[in-house]
């Protein structure tokens, strides 16, 4: 299994793209598929290791469609190495982070129930970004900046970017009415 670096907690590190996290997702898709069984509905690469070619905070991200969040094996996720962070401040979602050394994140588990508008745009966004290559490139632009300014403040450098996610989302969204 390919170990990320990941990153301490709180803290922002941007590395270059790297093809072997797309091998690390599959791996981490058996994983949770084997831990949460039946209740999984799909399970998605998502976040910035997942849009080819861009800067990246070397931690995995994994949405996980499931039938029900009550339904979760959490001591399964748990016994794997996993923290149950519960919502952490994100409403209909429920999260589990691995960490090396404690501290270190190297895994963030999304779970949300199958419907959930979070998960859809999640995966927009990724979407709209891999065949978008002029906005990956703006988007890592932006990361960098924001890294450079709050290497030691992921909430705000993850504030930062709200307003471009937002641009996407609405383009994506644009796009889907028109569509139509």
């Amino acid at each position: 299994m390919i170990v990320l670096l990941g990153v301490e907690r709180y803290e922002v590190k941007l590395v270059t793209y790297d093809e072997k996290w797309s091998n690390e997702f599959q791996n981490t898709k058996q994983e949770i598929k084997s831990i949460l069984g039946e209740n999984v509905i799909d399970i998605q690469h998502i976040g910035s290791t997942s849009i080819k070619g861009i800067c990246a905070k070397p931690i995995l991200d994994v949405a996980v469609a499931v039938k029900s969040l009550l339904g979760l094996n959490k001591n399964g996720m748990i016994n794997a190495g996993y923290d149950a962070c519960g919502e952490s401040g994100v409403s209909g979602r429920n999260l589990f982070v691995k960490r090396k050394d404690g501290h270190i994140s190297t895994h963030h588990i999304h779970c949300y129930e199958k419907d959930n508008e979070k998960l859809s745009a999640l995966i927009q966004f990724r979407d709209f970004l891999n065949n978008h290559f002029e906005y990956a490139q703006q988007y890592c632009d932006l990361k960098k900046r924001l890294a450079k300014e709050f290497p030691k403040d992921r909430d705000a450098y993850t504030a930062g970017k709200e307003q471009f996610i937002n641009m996407i989302c609405q383009i994506v969204s644009n796009e889907q009415h028109v569509g139509k």
